[in-house]
């Protein structure tokens, strides 16, 4: 009777490196591993996903009893290509974090920080409404279906055991860096154009009527016109993030094929 144990082997071993590039992924992925999901939560949905993708996968596994260190090496590789993936998902969400400190600073909300359910971190309160209104989206347009079909696919085009970083990761990901600087920018823009205009009239009756109490008067005002631009702009806001999503989705395929 032949021995199956050595079958069985190869393939908790091909099951173990596809669990840990899913499970290192959803840890860190926007929604899906916030601090308000439980941990065995996680680790049931990666476990699900793992064993979904698994009979896809040609795996080429290393046996473990003759060579345990460079399976363990694997591990590590594969965990670094989830959390490489996860750090890049997570650049949408630092340029809406760094684009809400930039409209609260010229608000006067700069000061107010409320906590984040998913992170548990303070952040401020326009932040905070940009966080839910992306997490809200990045579900409506099933951006994380997406996500999980790209990591599925990775398999493809990353096989297992086949991270080797170098110099085109670093590329895409201060190319993603530079990108969450530009996008902040241009979140911020309409409310930052707009208090600049507001904040020149105002001056202006300062100078055109002296009684004014501009001190009084200026801030609630700075605050409606703030909230007010935020509320108009919030389509365009939308909009934006829809296509910041697919930029992300489409450069999926580059960073996974940067790691080889």
């Amino acid at each position: 009777m032949p021995d199956l144990f050595p079958l069985r082997l190869e393939l908790f071993e091909a099951y173990l490196l596809i669990f840990t590039r899913v499970s290192a992924m959803v840890a860190f992925m926007p929604v899906i591993g916030g601090a308000g999901v439980p941990s065995r939560v996680k680790v049931a949905l990666s476990a699900l996903m793992a064993g979904v993708i698994f009979p896809f996968v040609d795996a080429g596994p290393v046996n473990m009893e003759d060579d345990s260190l460079v399976l363990i090496l694997m591990v590590a590789g594969e965990a670094m290509i989830g959390m490489a993936t996860a750090f890049f998902i997570n650049l949408i969400l630092s340029a809406i974090q760094l684009a809400g400190s930039f409209i609260d600073f010229q608000v006067g909300f700069g000061i107010v920080n409320v906590v984040d359910p998913a992170t548990g971190a303070q952040v401020s309160v326009t932040t905070q409404l940009l966080n839910i209104t992306t997490m809200l989206l990045f579900l409506s347009l099933n951006a994380h279906h997406y996500i999980l079909s790209g990591m599925a696919d990775s398999f493809a085009i990353l096989p297992l055991g086949g991270f080797h970083g170098g110099q085109g990761v670093a590329e895409i990901m201060i190319d993603g860096m530079k990108a969450v600087f530009v996008a902040s920018a241009q979140i911020a823009a309409p409310v930052t154009v707009t208090l600049l205009i507001q904040q020149a009239a105002m001056g202006l009756m300062a100078r055109t009527v002296p009684q004014l109490n501009i001190f009084a008067v200026g801030f609630p005002f700075t605050i409606t016109i703030g909230l007010l631009t935020i509320v108009f702009t919030m389509p365009a806001f939308s909009i934006y993030l829809e296509k910041m999503f697919a930029g992300m989705i489409a450069r999926m395929p580059a960073l996974f094929t940067a790691m080889l």
